[in-house]
């Protein structure tokens, strides 16, 4: 057998086992899409906890989170910003329309925000299953989370608990009595987020124009656990035990 052809069996075996060859690790850079949409349920931490994990695993340049949600549970909120501040891999949020509660304290949590025209960001109060304001000590505790991510990612933490709590007054800015809500221009007007027409425009403001792109899909055990931990499925379960119809 020829050196050549030695050296192309080598390479070939090399492949089969995962081992680098001379070809790889010379393409464009990687960066993750991770949709969060829908409700931030206990199913939703999972899927970014793995996604976050992959991307470490294959070496990306950056992951992405791509927010449309109008919030969700605050213990999956908290579970998911831990998840990206500890992260080796930069995490930058792309509010897609809108990032309401649960969805603006994840975003917070990424090194950047950007946010595409026509796109809110907000109305963080948290709230029991009726929809009633929770207690002051609930309260107290997330305008203190939310504190501590925007000094952390150097925003104005006044802002961020004005999000939270509606007996903050900023001069300027909003006045006692009303949740702080902003829309992409009053975001970048006060250093909150920065704006990008889109999600291609916004690779190239990350100097990452033509890298890959590779988008995380739900699996199904993950598909699983959001659906049964959907705000609206999930007590109606709990009522059905209450009756004795499951066990």
């Amino acid at each position: 057998m020829s050196r050549s052809t030695l050296a192309a069996a080598a390479l070939l075996f090399g492949g089969l086992l995962g081992l680098p060859t001379a070809s790889m690790g010379q393409g464009s850079p990687v960066v993750v899409r991770v949709p969060v949409t829908g409700v931030i349920e206990m199913g939703l931490a999972p899927f970014i906890e793995r996604s976050i994990r992959e991307a470490e695993e294959t070496g990306a340049a950056a992951i992405i989170l791509d927010v449309d949600t109008p919030g969700g549970r605050v213990d999956a909120a908290e579970r998911i910003a831990d998840a990206i501040s500890d992260s080796e891999v930069p995490i930058y949020a792309f509010v897609n329309r809108r990032a309401f509660s649960a969805g603006a304290m994840i975003s917070l949590a990424t090194q950047r925000i950007y946010m595409r025209p026509g796109s809110v960001i907000g109305a963080v109060t948290p709230v029991d299953g009726s929809g009633t304001k929770a207690s002051e000590k609930i309260v107290s505790a997330m305008r203190s989370e939310m504190r501590a991510l925007a000094e952390a990612h150097e925003v104005d933490p006044a802002i961020a608990e004005a999000m939270v709590d509606e007996s903050l007054a900023i001069p300027d800015i909003v006045e006692s009595g009303k949740l702080l809500t902003l829309t992409t221009e009053e975001a970048v007007l006060y250093d909150f987020a920065r704006q990008t027409a889109d999600f291609t425009s916004l690779l190239g403001e990350l100097e990452l124009a033509g890298a890959e792109v590779q988008t995380m899909r739900v699996n199904w055990a993950e598909r699983l656990v959001r659906f049964f931990s959907h705000p609206v499925v999930a007590p109606f379960l709990l009522s059905l035990g209450f009756l004795g119809l499951i066990v």
